[in-house]
């Protein structure tokens, strides 16, 4: 497979290489890693934001137990999270994931000194 990229780009990759004590080919790998790694994160992230904008009243559902989200849906959920674990990893292989606690709707107290005039 040829790969045809501009010189300055080439010259630019090589400068960065050489700057880290790289091969250019190890250079090329460290950063396609980087931003797959930024990307996966970013994924969890949204995936993350999704299940705590989630409704309380269908997170509830689903306390106690540990959850799995994948594209903003929730695709399974156990008790165990290693038996859970298993099954997203059988299902979509290395594909990022979301495994975290289900945790259903808090009650929130909030005590407020009372002021008395007398």
């Amino acid at each position: 497979m040829e790969l045809q990229i501009s010189e300055e780009l080439a010259g630019a990759i090589q400068k960065e290489a050489e700057a880290r004590g790289k091969t250019v080919e190890d250079f090329l790998k460290s950063a396609i890693q980087r931003e797959r790694s930024w990307i996966e994160r970013h994924k969890i992230e949204e995936e993350q934001e999704w299940w705590e904008n989630y409704s309380l009243k269908e997170r509830a559902k689903y306390e106690g137990e540990f959850v799995a989200i994948h594209n903003k849906q929730l695709v399974d959920h156990d008790k165990s999270e290693t038996k859970l674990y298993t099954r997203i990893r059988k299902k979509f292989g290395n594909t990022p994931v979301l495994i975290m606690p289900a945790e259903g709707p808090r009650e929130i107290k909030i005590f407020s000194p009372r002021i008395s005039r007398q």
